[in-house]
C-alpha cells in the first residue's frame, strides 16, 4: 500500500513537472514539489500511525489469547496428570485383585504360601507394606506383625465384595501419606477375608508433576474440606505443609477473578473442576500465579496444582519479539502476514484432508480410509501380530424403530466415544457400515490379551446408559489374527465377519475368535 501510494504520489509529481517544464514555469515546479513532499510525508504519518495503532491492537489480542492458551493448557495438564493417577490406581487394584482370587483359591488365606506372595508385591509394582487380613478382622502383614483392622472403614467396605481406599495416612518417620488400598477375596463368590497395601500417595503426586513446566510449580492432594492430603513441588513456590487447611492458607491471597474462595471451596463439594490467578496479600504482580483443581476420582478428593504466571506464559514469549518485526519495516510486516496466510490455508486444507478421512457421524475413520489404514499397518509390519476386530449392535434397527433415528444416531456416537477411548491410541478405528464398526489392535502381545480386551469391552458396552432409552445396547464380536488368517484388510474382515457370525448364532453379546485359517494350516501340516 505505501509504495502505491507513493509511486502515485511520485508519478503525479513528475506529470505535473514535466507539464509545467513545457509550458516554461519553474516556479510553478518548485512550489509543485514542496506540496508533493507535504501530501507524501503526510501519508507517511498516517500509515505508521495505522500501523502503530494495529501492532498495538494486535499485541493486546495476543496478550489475552496467550492468556486464554496457557489457562487451558494448565487446565489439561492437570486433568491429564488426574486421569494417569486414577489409571495407576485402578491398575494396582486390578493386580491386587487378581493375588487376592489366587489366594482365594487355597484352602488357608493365610497359608505361608499367600504370605510369601503377598511379600513379593513391592518387587512388582508401587504397592509398600501388604496384608491378608481374616474376617475376624486380623490382619496378618508381610513383615510378620499382625494386628486387629476390624474398625477400618476400608476392611469393613471390602468384606461387602468392594474395593476400598482408606483415609490419607502420614508416617511419622518420612513424612509421606500412604494410603490403604484393599480388595476382597473370594471363595465361590463368598468374601473370606481381604487383602490390602499401603501405596505412597505422596511420591505418585511428585511424579506426575516433575516433567511439566520445567516441575517450577507444585502439587496438592486435599480432601473436599481443604484438609492437605499430600505436597510436592519447588519448595520456593510454597510453604504449605501437613496440617495446614487449604481454604485457610489460600485467605489472605488475592484472586484476580470474580470469584471467592467460597466458590472455589462450593465446587470441592460438587466435585467440579476450576482455575484461578491469584497473587499475595500484597498485589504484587511478580507473586502471580495459577491455581488449577480438578476432582481426583477416588474419595472425593481434589488435585490440585499451583504455577507461577511467569512459567505459564514462558512458552508464548517469543510472540513479545514480533512487536521488533513490526518496527522494522512493513516489509517485514507483510512477511510475516504472508506466511500466516499460508499456514491458515495449510491449516484449512489439513482440516478439510482430515474431515475427507472421517465418518461425519462419530468422528472415526470412514470406510474408505479405514481399510487403507489397515493395510498400510499390514504391508508395514508384515511379522508382527495384530488383531482384527467386527463389531456391531445387536438388533439397532429395533432402535431406530422404537426411538427414531435422533436416538439411533446418539447411540452411535457414543458407542464410537467409548471404542475411542477403551483402545490405544494408535490402533485403527474405523465405521464400515449403518451399526459396524472395525477396530485393528496393533502389535498385540497374545491371543489371550486380546480375549480379555473384547470380554471387557462388551461389558463396558452393555453398562452404557442412554436418556430417554431404557433398555441396554449390546454387541456381537468377531475376532481374527494378522498375519496367521489373512495378511491384508479383506482376508482378514472375512475371517472375522465369520466369527462375526458365529457370535450371533450363540446368542449375540459376545465374541468370537475366528478358527478357519488355523485349521486349513493344520490340514496341509497332516
Amino acid at each position: 500500500m505505501i509504495l502505491q501510494v507513493a509511486k502515485r504520489t511520485w508519478n503525479i509529481r513528475l506529470d505535473r513537472e514535466i507539464e509545467n517544464k513545457n509550458f516554461g514555469q519553474g516556479g510553478v515546479v518548485i512550489s509543485q514539489r514542496r506540496f508533493d513532499l507535504k501530501d507524501y510525508t503526510k501519508t507517511i504519518l498516517l500509515f505508521i500511525a495505522a500501523v502503530a495503532f494495529g501492532v498495538a491492537v494486535f499485541f493486546v489480542c495476543a496478550e489475552y489469547s496467550i492468556s486464554e492458551n496457557s489457562q487451558d493448557t494448565v487446565r489439561a495438564t492437570v486433568t491429564r496428570q488426574s486421569e494417569h493417577l486414577r489409571s495407576m490406581m485402578e491398575l494396582h487394584y486390578q493386580y491386587l485383585q487378581i493375588v487376592a482370587d489366587q489366594i482365594g483359591e487355597t484352602d488357608d488365606i493365610i497359608s505361608d504360601e499367600n504370605m510369601k506372595m503377598i511379600a513379593n508385591l513391592h518387587e512388582y509394582t508401587d504397592l509398600e507394606l501388604s496384608a491378608i487380613i481374616e474376617p475376624d478382622g486380623t490382619s496378618h502383614y508381610d513383615n510378620g506383625t499382625e494386628k486387629n483392622v476390624a474398625h477400618r472403614s476400608y476392611f469393613q467396605e471390602a468384606m461387602e465384595g468392594k474395593q476400598a481406599l482408606s483415609d490419607p495416612l502420614e508416617s511419622s518417620v518420612d513424612q509421606e501419606t500412604r494410603v490403604v488400598l484393599s480388595v476382597p477375596i473370594k471363595r465361590d463368590e463368598v468374601v473370606v477375608g481381604v487383602l490390602g497395601a499401603s501405596y505412597n500417595v505422596t511420591a505418585l503426586s511428585r511424579l506426575m508433576f516433575n516433567d511439566t513446566f520445567g516441575g517450577v510449580g507444585y502439587s496438592l492432594i486435599v480432601t473436599q474440606d481443604g484438609e492437605i492430603i499430600a505436597y510436592d513441588g519447588e519448595p520456593s513456590h510454597h510453604k504449605i505443609s501437613y496440617g495446614d487447611n487449604f481454604f485457610e492458607f489460600y485467605s489472605d491471597k488475592k484472586i484476580m477473578e470474580n470469584i471467592s474462595l467460597l466458590d472455589v471451596q462450593k465446587d470441592f463439594n460438587e466435585g467440579k473442576s476450576g482455575l484461578f490467578r491469584m497473587r499475595d496479600a500484597q498485589g504484587k504482580r511478580a507473586s502471580e500465579q495459577y491455581l488449577s483443581y480438578v476432582p481426583l476420582g477416588m474419595n472425593n478428593w481434589m488435585i490440585c496444582y499451583m504455577l507461577p504466571l511467569s512459567a505459564a506464559l514462558q512458552p508464548y514469549r517469543f510472540f513479545t519479539t514480533y512487536e521488533v518485526f513490526f518496527i522494522i519495516g512493513f516489509c517485514i510486516l507483510v512477511v510475516i502476514l504472508f506466511v500466516c496466510i499460508l499456514k491458515k490455508n495449510s491449516q484449512k486444507n489439513r482440516e478439510l484432508l482430515k474431515a475427507s478421512q472421517m465418518d461425519a457421524l462419530t468422528g472415526l475413520y470412514n470406510k474408505k480410509v479405514t481399510e487403507e489404514r489397515i493395510n498400510e499397518v499390514l504391508l508395514e509390519q508384515p511379522e508382527a501380530m495384530h488383531a482384527f476386530l467386527i463389531l456391531d449392535l445387536d438388533r439397532f434397527k429395533k432402535v431406530n424403530d422404537g426411538y427414531g433415528h435422533a436416538a439411533g444416531d446418539a447411540v452411535l456416537r457414543e458407542f464410537a466415544g467409548l471404542l475411542r477411548n477403551y483402545f490405544r491410541e494408535n490402533d485403527v478405528i474405523g465405521r464400515i457400515g449403518g451399526d459396524e464398526f472395525v477396530v485393528l489392535m496393533k502389535n498385540v502381545d497374545s491371543k489371550d490379551s486380546v480375549r480379555n480386551r473384547a470380554g471387557g469391552l462388551v461389558q463396558k458396552i452393555g453398562e452404557l446408559e442412554f436418556s430417554g432409552m431404557p433398555e441396554h445396547i449390546t454387541s456381537s464380536i468377531g475376532i481374527a489374527f494378522a498375519p496367521e488368517q489373512g495378511d491384508c484388510y479383506m482376508d482378514l474382515y472375512k475371517a472375522a465377519d465369520g466369527a462375526l457370525y458365529e457370535t450371533k448364532r450363540r446368542g449375540r453379546n459376545g465374541y468370537t475368535v475366528s478358527l478357519q485359517m488355523c485349521e486349513l494350516k493344520e490340514e496341509k501340516t497332516e
